[in-house]
C-alpha cells in the first residue's frame, strides 16, 4: 500500500483541495449566517438553524439523486467517453425541475404544520416566516448542484470552488444590508437572512450554468447541442436508478441530524443555540473530509471504468488513511481550542455552559463521521449504493435515532445524551462501510 503511497495522496489532495474549498464556502454561509443572526438573539438563531433542520432534512432526499451524476461521468472519463458526461449533465437538468417540484410541495406542507414539532414559541413565531423565503431557493439549488456534479465527474473541481465562494461573498454582503437594515434598506431580521441565502443561490446558479455551457473549458466536452429524447430518458433513468440507492443514504442521515435538532429544542432554546453552534463548527471540518472523500471518490469511479480493481483498493486505502490522520488532527483541535472556537460565535453567556461539553463530543463524533463519508463515497464511486444506502439508514434510524432518544429524553441527559446517540451510530455507519469496501475488493481480486 505505500509503496507510492505518497504520488497517490498528492494525486487525491490537489484534486480534494477546490472541493475542499468549495464546501468550506457553501459551510461559511452557513457559519456566517449563524454569526450574523446569532446577533439578534438566541431565540433567531434557534429560529434559523431548525428552519435549516426542515429544509436540509428533505434536501437529502434530492441532492442524493443528483450525486449520481459525479460517479456516471467520472466513470465515462474512465471509458474515455467523457463527451457523454454533457448529455447526463442536460438530463439533471430535468430531474432538477422534478425534484424542485416535489421538494416544494413536501416543504410548504411542513411549514404550515411546523408547530406540531413541539419547539418553543419563540422557534414557532420565527422560523416558518424564514423557510417561506428560503423554500424558493430549492430550485437554484438543485441547479448549481447539477452544475458542480458534472465539472466534479470530469476532474475540474476548481470550477465550484470559485462559484461558492462568490455565492458566499454575496450572501455576507446581503446578510449586512437586510438583516440589520445598511444602505437604506429595512431592518428584516430572520427574513433578510433568508432574502440573502435565496438571492446568493440564484447568482451562483446562473453563473455556473453559463461556465459549463460556454466557457473554453468546458466546450471540448460537448459535441453536440441539444440532446434527442430517447438519448435523455436513458441518462435520466441512470440518474434515478443510481441516485434513489444515493437519495436514502442522504436522506437517512440529514433526516437523523435534523429529528435530532428537533429533540434538543424539547430542552429550551439555550440548548439547542449550543447544538447550532457546535454542529456548525464541527461542519467545517467536515466538509474538509469530504473534499478529500469526493476526490477518491472521483478516481475510484474513473479506475472502475477502467475496471482496474487493484487501483480501486489502493487509492480507496489512500482516502481513508487522509480522512483518518485529518479527523484526529481537528479532533485535537476541538479539545484544546474549545473555549476560542465557542466565543467565534458571539453567542449569550447562557449558551457556552452547553456548548463547551458538546465541543469534547464532538472531537470523537467527527472522527466516526469522517470515517463513514469516506467509505460511502467510496461505495458510490463503485456503483454500490444500495449496500451504501442500507449502511445508513440502519445506522441512523435503527441506532442513532433510538439512542438519542433514549439517552436525551428518556433517561434525561438531554443535548449530551442525543450527541452520544449520534456518535455511537456514526461509529456503525463507518465500521459497515468500510468493511463493504473492502468485501467488493476482495470480490474483485477473486474473480480476476
Amino acid at each position: 500500500m505505500f509503496t507510492d503511497f505518497r504520488p497517490n495522496a498528492a494525486k487525491i489532495l490537489k484534486l480534494a483541495y477546490p472541493v475542499i474549498l468549495g464546501q468550506l464556502g457553501i459551510v461559511l454561509m452557513g457559519v456566517a449566517d449563524t454569526i450574523m443572526v446569532g446577533d439578534l438573539g438566541k431565540e433567531s438563531l434557534a429560529a434559523v438553524n431548525q428552519a435549516n433542520n426542515l429544509f436540509f432534512m428533505l434536501s437529502g432526499l434530492t441532492f442524493g439523486v443528483l450525486f449520481a451524476i459525479s460517479t456516471l461521468v467520472s466513470v465515462k472519463v474512465g471509458e474515455k467517453r467523457a463527451s457523454d458526461g454533457y448529455t447526463i449533465y442536460q438530463s439533471g437538468i430535468w430531474v432538477s425541475l422534478l425534484l424542485f417540484v416535489i421538494q416544494f410541495v413536501i416543504m410548504s406542507v411542513l411549514i404550515a404544520q411546523f408547530h406540531l414539532l413541539g419547539q418553543t414559541p419563540e422557534v414557532n413565531s420565527l422560523a416558518p416566516g424564514y423557510l417561506k423565503i428560503v423554500v424558493w431557493s430549492i430550485l437554484p439549488l438543485l441547479l448549481f448542484l447539477n452544475c458542480r456534479q458534472y465539472a466534479d465527474g470530469l476532474g475540474h473541481t476548481k470550477v465550484s470552488m470559485v462559484l461558492t465562494f462568490l455565492g458566499l461573498g454575496f450572501n455576507v454582503l446581503f446578510n449586512w444590508l437586510f438583516i440589520y437594515g445598511h444602505w437604506g434598506f429595512p431592518t428584516m431580521g430572520v427574513e433578510g437572512a433568508a432574502w440573502a441565502t435565496l438571492l446568493s443561490r440564484w447568482i451562483m446558479t446562473i453563473l455556473g450554468m453559463y461556465y459549463v455551457r460556454y466557457s473554453k473549458l468546458m466546450l471540448q466536452y460537448i459535441e453536440k447541442g441539444r440532446i434527442s429524447f430517447w438519448e435523455a430518458r436513458k441518462h435520466t433513468i441512470e440518474i434515478w436508478s443510481i441516485g434513489i440507492p444515493i437519495a436514502f443514504q442522504t436522506f437517512a442521515e440529514w433526516a437523523c441530524f435534523a429529528i435530532s435538532g428537533i429533540m434538543v429544542g424539547w430542552f429550551g432554546n439555550d440548548p439547542l443555540a449550543a447544538h447550532a453552534v457546535a454542529l456548525n463548527a464541527a461542519s467545517v471540518t467536515y466538509m474538509i473530509v469530504t473534499g478529500i472523500a469526493t476526490a477518491g471518490s472521483i478516481f475510484t469511479g474513473n479506475a472502475f471504468g477502467e475496471k482496474n480493481y487493484y487501483k480501486i483498493k489502493h487509492l480507496g486505502q489512500i482516502t481513508l488513511v487522509l480522512i483518518v490522520a485529518f479527523e484526529l488532527f481537528n479532533a485535537a483541535l476541538f479539545i484544546l481550542l474549545n473555549k476560542p472556537i465557542a466565543n467565534l460565535y458571539r453567542v449569550e453567556e447562557s449558551v457556552l455552559p452547553y456548548i463547551l461539553p458538546l465541543f469534547f463530543l464532538a472531537a470523537v463524533f467527527q472522527v466516526a463521521d469522517g470515517i463513514q463519508a469516506g467509505a460511502m463515497a467510496l461505495l458510490r464511486g463503485v456503483k454500490d449504493v444500495r449496500w451504501a444506502s442500507i449502511i445508513s439508514m440502519v445506522s441512523y434510524w435503527a441506532v442513532s435515532l433510538p439512542l438519542s432518544y433514549l439517552l436525551g429524553v428518556i433517561f434525561g441527559d438531554g443535548v449530551y445524551g442525543v450527541w452520544i446517540g449520534l456518535t455511537i451510530g456514526l461509529f456503525v455507519a463507518a465500521i459497515f462501510g468500510v468493511v463493504r469496501f473492502y468485501r467488493n475488493v476482495k470480490k474483485w481480486e477473486e474473480v480476476v
